[in-house]
């Protein structure tokens, strides 16, 4: 798409639930220029607490970067919540929940946010992602979004064809992903499993999911050591080479224990005879 040398565009991501506003100018002179895009950004923000979104400044940049302040902002409405930083060429809003998570900071830090999203918080973001590219659109700002595919499998191709170097296909409709065959890595971890199996494209493997459970799905090589793996219909999600396995019978046995858990049990382990008869108290038991 031609585009003039300062147009404003936006990209709403849905895999990392951000929306990203470029404002058109070059890295080398955006430190001379003014920053056209800081008054837009202001303007989503209002548009965003007029909607119901309470919005602030960054409380965490606040306490420990305070010089950093002005650039960041946090806003909530139910459980979807965001965070949203300006700089030179841009801006980026970037939702989050903290229902279900997988990193221990919280689910701000978790990759695949839309997919960890709970139903109705997926609704949500979606409904808000709608309104905010309107209102950007009405700004005279251009919508670059990737098309919204609902197949899997056609994510994934339009993933191949855009970001794959190498790939001749210029379509996803061009190719079907069973013909698709993976350029070869110099590197011998790119392409293997847990066990050091060679993964071929297409293949059938299996994945620890983030709440403990086995989940498996047909393979398809992204880059360096990751691999797409397709769940069903509609789902996928992207996982290191030595995340994949063929599952033995103690995977079928074993789900994998929470790591508070796991935490809390080495924590006892190390304590001190003291620290461990006050824990027996707590739990209302004598020491012998």
């Amino acid at each position: 798409m031609n585009e003039k040398p300062d147009q404003h565009t936006f990209k709403i991501f849905r895999d990392s639930a951000s929306i990203n506003f470029y404002n058109g100018i070059k890295v080398t002179d955006s430190w001379s220029k003014r920053q056209p895009h800081f008054p837009i950004l202001h303007r989503v923000l209002n548009f965003m607490a007029d909607r119901g979104f309470k919005v602030s400044r960054d409380p965490r940049i606040e306490k420990h970067y305070k010089i950093l302040t002005k650039d960041h902002w946090y806003g909530r409405k139910g459980d979807l919540e965001f965070k949203a930083e300006r700089y030179p060429v841009g801006w980026k809003i970037e939702f989050f929940q903290n229902i279900v998570f997988e990193n221990k900071s919280g689910g701000e830090y978790d990759f695949g946010k839309f997919e960890k999203m709970p139903y109705l918080i997926k609704l949500l973001f979606l409904n808000e992602c709608r309104h905010i590219a309107k209102f950007l659109i009405n700004l005279e700002a251009s919508d670059q979004t990737r098309p919204n595919y609902k197949l899997a499998e056609d994510c994934i191709k339009e993933h191949i064809v855009k970001y794959t170097i190498g790939v001749k296909f210029k379509d996803p409709s061009e190719f079907n992903l069973g013909d698709y065959v993976c350029s070869s890595s110099k590197y011998s971890s790119n392409i293997t499993d847990r066990d050091g199996k060679v993964i071929q494209n297409g293949q059938i493997k299996y994945i620890r999911y983030y709440d403990g459970r086995l989940r498996r799905g047909r393979v398809y090589h992204h880059i360096n050591n990751m691999w797409w793996i397709i769940f069903d219909k509609f789902g996928y999600s992207n996982y290191a080479s030595f995340e994949l396995f063929d599952p033995k019978p103690e995977d079928f046995r074993v789900r994998r224990i929470k790591k508070e858990y796991l935490d809390r049990k080495k924590k006892l382990q190390e304590a001190s005879t003291t620290e461990l008869i006050n824990e027996l108290k707590r739990r209302g038991k004598r020491a012998g």
